[in-house]
């Protein structure tokens, strides 16, 4: 078996201030087909899952590759329809059963062997050429499933070997959207009543005003309410070291593009398939065609005006927390003045669909 015994031991260890425990929650989010049914209806997700394999057929051809977190196992069926000898499907849910039936069904049960197991306690009888994994959440980062896979590439990818998709970036960028921002005073307003049925909420308004605002948006984000041009970050998940995951630094330098106010930061990303024949890109911007990923706004308390020119800098820095996500603090200064500083909780995110 590879890694196992004494040295498997010691790597998840090692991995167990990093990697989250699998809640129930998720568990039955990815155990239901309706919820499965949603990443598959994804049109742009998935047909760029299957553009970066069948179109690189060489980097699969006759070799034995790793899909991790299969779910129904979609990412297997195209590995094995691109030439794999031997597919591993791991999935750490109960949907490792539909998985089975739906690769039985299309006949490739002789070439994909699903696995019932976390990659922690994985043991495969050999290493693996190619790794392909859909790990991402909301704004890259949410869900923490990134870790899995850079687990399941120290644990199990030969040296030589490929992940598909291989990198990935994170965006940033300032937005105005002053219906959003109201959105949410008029909800606080609630919590400012003196007398709501003869009681006194003022003195919740202030915690009700950090929760709120601590919420990240989860929606569209039309091109035009942009500030500025986005900035990228860059990972490469072939390189990049598991601890780095504990605390991510995304450091913004933005000039306005436009006079008015910033309400916010809006995020998003995207991956690329570096195939040895064809580079195929998933993209989840503003400008690109909807996934079900949309994008994620971080609303700041205070809006902040700006001239055209003028520089808004500071950092959005991402700490993993037990909810499987991760709390953002982010520090901003903008004409020589601070931002007040401002807490955000992404596995607290609600949705918001402005209209376009």
């Amino acid at each position: 078996m590879v890694n196992s015994g004494a040295a498997a031991g010691a790597e998840r260890a090692a991995a167990v201030s990093v990697l989250p425990a699998w809640t129930s929650i998720q568990s039955l989010h990815y155990e239901s087909l309706i919820n499965q049914q949603q990443m598959l209806q994804d049109e742009v997700r998935t047909s760029a899952y299957q553009r970066g394999i069948l179109a690189n057929r060489p980097d699969f051809e006759d070799k034995v590759v790793l899909d991790v977190g299969a779910g129904t196992g979609i990412l297997a069926i195209f590995a094995a329809q691109a030439g794999a000898r031997k597919v591993y499907a791991v999935e750490a849910t109960s949907a490792a059963e539909y998985a089975r039936r739906l690769i039985a069904h299309n006949g490739l049960a002789d070439r994909v062997e699903v696995i019932h197991s976390t990659v922690a306690d994985l043991t495969l009888p050999e290493q693996v050429d190619v790794i392909i994994c859909e790990p991402w959440g909301y704004f890259l980062f949410h869900e923490r499933m990134i870790e899995t896979l850079l687990l399941a590439r120290d644990r199990f990818l030969r040296p030589e070997g490929k992940m598909l998709p291989a990198t990935a970036r994170a965006w940033l960028a300032p937005f105005t959207d002053h219906q959003l921002y109201m959105s949410r005073r008029v909800q606080l307003n609630f919590w400012r009543r003196t007398d709501f049925l003869g009681v006194d909420l003022t003195c919740l308004a202030e915690p009700v005003a950090q929760d709120l605002f601590a919420q990240p948006i989860l929606g569209t984000v039309p091109p035009a309410q942009l500030m500025a041009s986005p900035t990228a970050f860059p990972y490469d998940f072939r390189t990049m070291k598991l601890d780095a995951l504990a605390e991510i630094h995304m450091p913004f330098r933005f000039l306005a593009a436009h006079p008015g106010q910033i309400n916010g930061l809006a995020g998003w990303f995207d991956v690329t398939f570096e195939g040895s024949r064809e580079r195929v890109r998933l993209s989840t911007a503003p400008d690109a065609p909807p996934t079900h990923w949309s994008q994620m706004r971080f609303v700041f308390a205070e809006p902040v005006d700006v001239q055209i020119g003028q520089r808004f800098q500071g950092s959005l820095v991402l700490s993993a927390n037990e909810q499987a996500s991760y709390t953002a603090q982010l520090n901003a200064v903008v004409k020589g003045k601070a931002v007040p500083p401002q807490e955000f909780r992404l596995h607290e995110y609600a949705g918001w669909h402005s209209p376009t």
